[in-house]
């Protein structure tokens, strides 16, 4: 029995997100020559936001009048965390780096799903986990040359924020559609930027930002927020956080691939050897999953990889 057309569908949004995201890591690096992060993110998310109320704007409204704060604040607070540590990261290390180290929720947000979401871990997906771990770190210390610092260290912080985001995604689904979570992301996204450029940053940079940063902006602000939100959380809607996580780990091939076009970063033959490693680990949860689709359905809630939701086509 294969996974029927629906429930990939949905795998194809988060590899479309990864390909969005991909040539976003990047470009931010490209608008910094002009622009500083909290401003950049500031005007990224308000733009993102004012897209989603001028199509959404009545239906998430009414969402949000109606929902609890503990339904959507917490997973809004992580993204909005995730976001701004990332961009830190990519004003102190490379791009690539940065790839890595963001793929890193394969391992945290099946282990943050537990006490969220209250669910058991399956131990048997934990040899793949580990598996992608190496070879994401193949692929970014690129020869052995991997090194920790600041900007690393904010990236790492932006993995188990993402963890969190996807977990209590997962949770807020249940209640929010993806556009009303989505947009509620962007907005607090946006209030905590804008404290931190009033804190961090001066009004003098805006009239020094160059077209081509606004160019950046632009398209992180529709691509990498608007559309990447929608796919990630009409994903969670009929995949696991965990399964989302590891799919994900195709974003620093693709931003690998990026920054070769765009900033000349190169990968060494152990590069690509991780990046090979990472579509074998992702072939293997593939083959995984098909398996278990052959199987009784476990009770509800003892499978952290897979979303096995009776209402999700395609097993």
């Amino acid at each position: 029995m294969r996974i029927g057309f629906g429930k990939f569908k949905y795998v194809s949004f988060v590899l479309l997100q990864s390909v969005v995201y991909g040539f976003g890591n990047p470009l931010t690096k490209i608008a910094y020559e002009s622009i500083t992060p909290f401003w950049l993110l500031t005007f990224r998310f308000t733009i993102a936001l004012i897209i989603f109320l001028i199509f959404f704007g009545r239906s998430i409204i009414s969402q949000l009048k109606s929902a609890k704060p503990s339904q959507f604040l917490p997973a809004s607070l992580c993204m909005a965390v995730a976001y701004i540590t990332c961009n830190l990261a990519l004003k102190w290390t490379s791009a690539t780096n940065v790839g890595f180290l963001m793929s890193l929720p394969v391992i945290f947000a099946p282990v943050l799903v537990v006490p969220i979401l209250k669910i058991k871990y399956n131990f048997k997906y934990l040899p793949l986990q580990l598996v992608v771990v190496l070879g994401l770190y193949l692929l970014c210390s690129n020869g052995g040359r991997f090194q920790f610092n600041i900007g690393d260290l904010f990236a790492l912080t932006t993995a188990i924020a993402i963890s969190g985001a996807l977990a209590f995604g997962e949770k807020s689904l249940e209640s929010m559609d993806a556009f009303a979570i989505s947009a509620s992301q962007a907005g607090i996204t946006a209030v905590v930027s804008f404290a931190c450029a009033l804190l961090f940053d001066d009004f003098s940079v805006i009239p020094r930002v160059a077209p081509e940063a606004w160019m950046v902006i632009s398209y992180l602000a529709l691509a990498c927020t608007c559309a990447a939100y929608v796919l990630q959380n009409s994903a969670l809607a009929h995949l696991s956080s965990g399964t989302v996580s590891m799919l994900q780990c195709t974003q620093p091939i693709l931003t690998a691939l990026c920054s070769f076009i765009l900033l000349g970063e190169t990968l060494s033959f152990i590069g690509l050897l991780g990046a090979f490693i990472i579509l074998g680990a992702l072939l293997v949860l593939n083959l995984m999953e098909q398996k278990g689709s052959r199987q009784e359905k476990p009770e509800p809630g003892t499978n952290v990889l897979i979303n096995e939701n009776s209402e999700q086509e395609g097993i």
